[in-house]
């Protein structure tokens, strides 16, 4: 039984519960320590329960070992697990109420018949899953790795001409003989006025001479995500983008120097957008300083001037100021670092800024 799982209990105790459903993938893979696919998990001191299908059965079977018993359910799922929860006697059953649908949460009711409770939890598995181990801060700097060789790779693709469609698939190939199973998002490349939009969608555009090139990616790596963005230029650079360029890039190294265990998560974010502020910018940083990765690429903690809780050694999250000028252009620099006991490692190093 590995300690992930171990620790679970304890939470569940504490909480009045004798076995939780875990329905997010990501949470199920991190319990197991493995990729996980069209699953269910059952976590009891009474008994682990894999759920999945005949698809998968031979795969699971291979990674589970001592964890969890492998149930292959070959009719509805959700019976699959209420008869689990009768044979094994349960009486609380929690599940995740931001992540199993009501039409689910019914038909488990449906079958159980009543002989358990389902009871609503949020964030058992997400709370652990903040700090990383060294299992899988290994696997997160491996992802890195691939991603600054391709960010390195696309700056010789990058010509005008090329549409934006085009350097995202450039990405993708590359990647993937890197040894990553696929990028870990929807890649973004954003030329010209485009990047002004802090999400844009890939599209037709041609990329043209003396414009910025905005990439937002980031790969898979056994399930563990990277997150990087880098601003390219074409030909000479305007006056007006490299001071905002260089704005951008104070506010972030004003914002990771501030990273250390203890440090309130809202300071963090603060330093930048103040510093923002009082250069003329205030109203064109939009979003949230930094988000947390691993095996999901949105993840806790939230680093945003909402967020009072305390920063761990082991927590890894981004750090993205970006200032936005509507129909004009965009700038958006993103690193990946780790808090350490002392401060923190920019995983992402200084690669092209």
């Amino acid at each position: 039984m590995n300690s992930r799982l171990e620790s679970t209990y304890s939470q569940l105790k504490q909480r009045g519960l004798d076995s939780l459903l875990v329905s997010l993938p990501a949470n199920i893979s991190y319990l197991t320590e493995s990729l996980s696919r069209d699953s269910y998990l059952l976590v009891s001191e009474k008994g682990n329960i894999y759920f999945t299908d005949s698809r998968y059965t031979e795969e699971a079977g291979s990674f589970l070992k001592d964890n969890a018993k492998l149930k292959e359910c070959n009719g509805p799922v959700f019976k699959c697990i209420a008869q689990a929860g009768l044979e094994l006697g349960l009486k609380r059953m929690g599940f995740e109420e931001r992540h199993l649908a009501f039409a689910e949460f019914a038909k488990i009711k449906e079958y159980s018949k009543g002989s358990f409770e389902l009871m609503p939890t949020h964030g058992i598995i997400e709370d652990k899953r903040q700090v990383k181990d060294k299992q899988e801060i290994a696997k997160l700097k491996k992802a890195t790795r691939i991603t600054a060789l391709a960010l390195r790779h696309i700056r010789k693709f990058l010509k005008p001409g090329i549409k934006e469609v085009e350097v995202a698939a450039e990405l993708e190939r590359f990647i993937r003989y890197q040894g990553a199973r696929a990028s870990a998002f929807d890649i973004i490349v954003a030329s010209g006025h485009n990047s002004s939009q802090p999400h844009h969608l890939s599209g037709p555009r041609k990329l043209k001479d003396k414009e910025s090139v905005l990439i937002d990616f980031g790969v898979d790596f056994q399930g563990y995500k990277s997150d990087l963005t880098r601003v390219f230029f074409l030909g000479k650079i305007k006056v007006l983008v490299r001071k905002v360029y260089d704005i951008v890039l104070s506010a972030q190294e004003l914002a990771i120097k501030r990273i250390r265990p203890g440090a309130e998560m809202a300071e963090i974010d603060r330093v930048a957008r103040e510093y923002i502020a009082a250069k003329g910018y205030a109203g064109y940083f939009t979003h949230n300083l930094g988000h947390g990765f691993g095996l999901e690429v949105h993840e806790d903690p939230r680093i945003s001037a909402r967020e009072a809780s305390a920063l761990k050694p082991g927590m890894t999250f981004t750090v993205e100021p970006g200032i936005y000028l509507p129909g004009k252009f965009g700038i958006r620099i993103e690193d990946m670092v780790l808090v350490t006991r002392k401060g923190c490692e920019v995983l992402s190093g200084s690669i092209n800024k």
